[in-house]
């Protein structure tokens, strides 16, 4: 018998369910498409938080949510840079299909800031209980709580996280 190891980091169809998720949790201020790449990084990596650089407050929720560490965890991780690079191609074909399928509001996007159209929104509500699987909801609700507070203003996200697309 064959087996075949699935990466949800590197699933075009479950980076779409994360991105949903994300911005359907979203408070009221749209990410920019880094912010939205970085959150989606976390939320489906979530133990390399603790590599990350937060405010003793954040850093306080954060350990509060138990994650446990890259090294205390069965998946063996990469570097963050070398695994949020890895993710770059699938992560902007996900979100070039949301925007293209109408999900996500094009003129927010024309300003770089995303968030789910009606009809988005619509479809989020429909899967409710499937777009946050089991075990998700307290690290999406620290993302977009907590996490989306930090590194605010040019470079201050790449500094908190050491993230960055190459070329970017």
């Amino acid at each position: 018998m064959t087996y075949r190891l699935w990466y949800a980091q590197l699933d075009l169809f479950d980076t779409a369910r994360r991105y949903l998720a994300i911005l359907s949790h979203w408070g009221a201020e749209a990410p920019n498409r880094d912010r939205l790449f970085v959150s989606d990084f976390y939320f489906v990596n979530p133990s390399l938080l603790h590599l990350t650089h937060m405010t003793i407050d954040v850093r306080k929720t954060f350990t509060a949510l138990r994650v446990p560490k890259p090294d205390e965890t069965f998946i063996q991780y990469p570097s963050p840079p070398i695994l949020y690079n890895k993710m770059g191609g699938i992560q902007a074909q996900a979100l070039h299909n949301l925007v293209g399928k109408g999900l996500v509001d094009v003129e927010m996007v024309n300003n770089d800031q995303y968030r789910l159209s009606d009809q988005g929104r619509e479809l989020a509500n429909e899967m409710r209980t499937n777009l946050v699987l089991p075990g998700e909801e307290a690290i999406l609700r620290f993302l977009t709580e907590e996490f989306a507070t930090i590194g605010r203003g040019k470079g201050g996200l790449r500094d908190m996280t050491g993230l960055r697309r190459i070329g970017t």
